[in-house]
């Protein structure tokens, strides 16, 4: 697949078929180059205006800013949904073509600590404005579900634009959360897998919404149960699993979100198990919606990724493993794949540790080799402050030496001082 751009645009990776001047007139002594160095692209700066490239055979990286500007320009485009034009009330997006999307499904260009720190401060504006939703769902008064719906629509923007950056963040928290700090972070991964599976829009931002109050039920279950050490009884285990049935009336009260059939799918059946031992109902298989199913996924994937009080976290692949195990059994088989998948061997924010004894963050992945993600060699303890080496892609020619020998677990960070 052939493009034309101007010359500004081309960066180290991309794959030129055709320049706009003679053969004769080029420095260049081939027709057909990839572009490997900044002289090269500095002489086709000097030499030419536009170039023609082959999509196919550029590197992820080298395409990642047209991307940017594909979904920057998307973003402006679309509506954001009020309480006077609800989710159900929007015409479906334009659908992004794959080879144009970002999220997952490629590695993100190597964003500045500047473009880092503003996709955490979009997280940030999210969690203050959850908190301050389901602080007065807990005091009893209405709420506004523009909130909800505006957080919802930046989250999904930023995921299309960075996707593996936005979970490298979510993952770099404190190891307590609130539970609007984690409802965020389960919409944040679950936006990104929906993107990976090609979902259009609109079912991702109700997904993401689905998401955002998957636990809103919570806020009703008393504290001494959601502090309870050890195993429940029966009474106890059912007065937890209520917050289902709480989630669905919370819906049922506000217009804006009753109307939306998907949404009540979604909260009321995400603890639903593919081989029917879920609740409420114990719904088995198919009969459990694609968009439940999901967050089923995802809302277990950060619950086991996310230390609490009574109990430590997985690593990412530790978790990925064992939800592998769990295939044809809790969840379906090929849902459970496709999410291994959409996060790599190494998802953004594991910690690993290379052949000469370096920690590095793992900050995206590569889809045509999973086993060689976009790393960032950690200098420093851990810390808000946390000092690291440039951005490194481990697909890139100079750094085959480079081998990742292990990830790190808990334990291992803390003997290090990471943790």
């Amino acid at each position: 697949m052939r493009k034309q751009l101007a010359v500004e645009h081309v960066r180290i990776g991309m794959h030129i078929v055709e320049l706009d001047i003679d053969w004769i007139k080029s420095p260049f002594w081939r027709r057909r180059f990839t572009v490997k160095t900044e002289k090269e692209m500095k002489l086709l700066q000097e030499y030419c205006k536009t170039v023609c490239i082959d999509l196919k055979e550029c590197t992820p990286a080298s395409l990642a800013h047209l991307r940017r500007k594909k979904a920057e320009q998307s973003a402006q485009k679309a509506s954001i949904p009020t309480e006077q034009q609800p989710l159900q009330s929007m015409e479906p997006a334009e659908e992004i073509p794959l080879e144009e999307r970002k999220g997952l499904l490629a590695v993100p260009e190597l964003l500045s600590r500047k473009e880092l720190q503003k996709i955490e401060s979009h997280i940030a504006v999210c969690v203050n404005e959850i908190k301050d939703v389901f602080t007065r769902i807990s005091n009893g008064d209405t709420v506004s579900c523009e909130n909800l719906t505006n957080a919802v629509k930046r989250l999904t923007d930023d995921a299309l634009n960075d996707a593996g950056s936005l979970l490298l963040i979510s993952r770099l928290k404190e190891k307590e959360l609130t539970l609007a700090e984690k409802s965020v972070n389960v919409c944040i991964l679950t936006i990104a897998f929906a993107q990976y599976l090609q979902l259009d829009k609109r079912k991702t931002r109700i997904l993401g919404l689905g998401a955002l109050l998957h636990d809103v039920g919570m806020l009703k279950v008393p504290e001494y149960l959601l502090n309870h050490e050890g195993p429940l009884n029966d009474a106890q285990r059912k007065a937890i699993e209520y917050h289902v049935t709480e989630g669905l009336s919370f819906v049922g009260l506000h217009d804006e979100l009753s109307g939306i059939r998907e949404l009540r799918d979604i909260i009321g059946n995400h603890h639903e198990r593919y081989d029917g031992s879920g609740y409420p109902k114990g719904l088995k298989g198919d009969r459990i919606p694609y968009m439940a199913q999901i967050l089923g996924i995802t809302s277990t994937y950060e619950a086991m990724t996310r230390e609490r009080f009574y109990s430590g976290a997985s690593s990412p692949t530790q978790a990925l493993s064992k939800m592998y195990s769990w295939r044809a059994t809790l969840f379906d088989s090929q849902l459970v794949q496709k999410f291994i998948k959409a996060l790599g061997v190494y998802p953004p924010g594991c910690m690993v540790e290379l052949q000469d004894s370096q920690v590095a963050v793992v900050t995206g992945i590569n889809p045509e080799n999973r086993t060689r993600p976009v790393i960032r060699i950690l200098k420093g303890p851990m810390s808000s402050e946390s000092s690291y080496a440039d951005e490194l892609n481990l697909m890139s020619p100079e750094l085959a030496h480079m081998k990742i020998s292990r990830t790190l677990e808990g334990t291992d960070l803390e003997q290090l001082n990471i943790a």
